[in-house]
């Protein structure tokens, strides 16, 4: 039976090179394993400091030509699993007292709120991120990519990057469906 490391890399969600990186640190004398967490709750392992790090130039890994075309049920869960591999802003943990209300313009012009955290909001201002819309498992969602990745995004789902400096898609609200008259 395969071990978790192995289903997540077949399933595209981590790279040999992500569970290299991950195995290396947690054996490094100092080395935190994968549920120890550092300062502000982010470990090597979170989504913030393993993806802003400017060492590693990271290639998008959205298959943006093969998706055209597709049914809007495959691009959903493409970019939803992508998504989820890139998104910067942490999932599934209570924001900390740091953490800033940041808003937006949601598809359907109306404003949208996330809270997030300092660093995070930072990068949306600065350019270095994009938040962008998906469509989760649950509906509608929101979340802070590489400014790359929230590109690629729009390349395939224009309407989905919601902020990113100095890219002209970025905002756009959806036309309403207009009733035909009875």
């Amino acid at each position: 039976m395969l071990d978790l490391k192995a289903k997540l890399a077949a399933a595209g969600l981590v790279s040999k090179a992500d569970i290299a990186n991950a195995e290396a640190s947690r054996n490094r004398p100092g080395g935190r394993g994968p549920g120890d967490r550092g300062p502000g709750g982010r470990g090597p392992g979170s989504a913030s400091s393993s993806r802003s790090t400017p060492a590693a130039p990271r290639q998008s890994g959205l298959p943006i030509a093969a998706l055209r075309g597709k049914p809007k049920g495959e691009i959903y869960d493409t970019v939803r699993r992508f998504v989820e591999r890139v998104r910067l802003d942490i999932v599934g943990v209570p924001p900390t007292e740091a953490a800033e209300p940041f808003h937006f313009p949601a598809p359907t012009g109306r404003v949208g709120r996330l809270m997030l955290e300092p660093d995070v909001a930072a990068g949306v201002r600065d350019g270095t991120a994009a938040l962008v819309s998906y469509m989760s498992n649950h509906g509608l969602a929101h979340a802070v990519v590489p400014a790359d990745a929230g590109r690629d995004i729009a390349e395939v789902m224009p309407l989905w990057l919601r902020m990113l400096l100095d890219d002209p898609r970025a905002g756009q609200i959806e036309k309403p469906v207009e009733k035909p008259p009875r």
